[in-house]
């Protein structure tokens, strides 16, 4: 685990080169960057490019940025308004139970455990380790396909699964190195190391690995 945290050491100064689009749009935000925000922004994310992500959450945001706020919006004008995202009707839907559940147990505030976040209907375990480690900065590792691609490429873990990966990741990955992991890698998955094409002459980790005798599993 020496060798991962030199590799990651090295990614974070690699990562203020790569124009990323999760990277791009975090900077280019306009809207407040809330524990709420933050979790119906990712609910909005799955299965969906960034850029739409991010455009519908803004005009979303623009409507309602508090639970008590996002009830008083009907369920149709919401999926109007994040149309076109993926599953934008069942997403409509769970933006309107997560405020109400919000709402109702837990004050209108975002609770800060995984337990309880995952309590809520249309939460779970990889979108509640997302708010976790953004909104509250708390050591967890959100494992999405990039994650789990890239740390089975490094023959970090063998898994089958980001289910799977998030198990052992959790269990292997100090709490100083799953800070920012997700970010770090979803970065380097979209810029260099890609699931389509891959671009190896760009890797800046090529000689790292070499040296530190990891065959990159490409």
């Amino acid at each position: 685990m020496q060798q991962f945290q030199k590799i990651l050491k090295f990614l974070h100064i690699e990562y203020e080169k790569w124009d990323a689009p999760a990277k791009r749009f975090a900077k280019e935000c306009k809207y407040k960057r809330t524990p709420y925000t933050i979790l119906i922004a990712t609910v909005l994310s799955f299965r969906t490019k960034d850029e739409v992500t991010f455009a519908a959450a803004h005009r979303l945001f623009a409507l309602a940025d508090k639970p008590k706020d996002m009830l008083n919006v009907s369920r149709e004008t919401i999926e109007k308004t994040i149309y076109p995202v993926g599953f934008y009707r069942q997403k409509a839907k769970s933006i309107h139970h997560i405020s109400q559940e919000l709402v109702e147990k837990f004050g209108g505030d975002v609770p800060d455990t995984l337990e309880e976040l995952t309590s809520i209907k249309g939460v779970g375990p990889k979108t509640a380790k997302i708010v976790l480690e953004q909104a509250f900065e708390k050591p967890y590792v959100a494992v999405d396909t990039h994650v789990h691609r890239i740390c089975n490429i490094w023959g970090l873990i063998e898994t089958k699964s980001p289910e799977e990966s998030d198990r052992v990741l959790e269990e292997i990955v100090s709490d100083e190195e799953k800070r920012g992991l997700n970010k770090l890698l979803v970065a380097f998955g979209q810029t260099v190391c890609k699931p389509q094409k891959p671009d190896c002459k760009r890797c800046p980790l090529q000689e790292t690995l070499k040296n530190f005798g990891i065959q990159c599993k490409v």
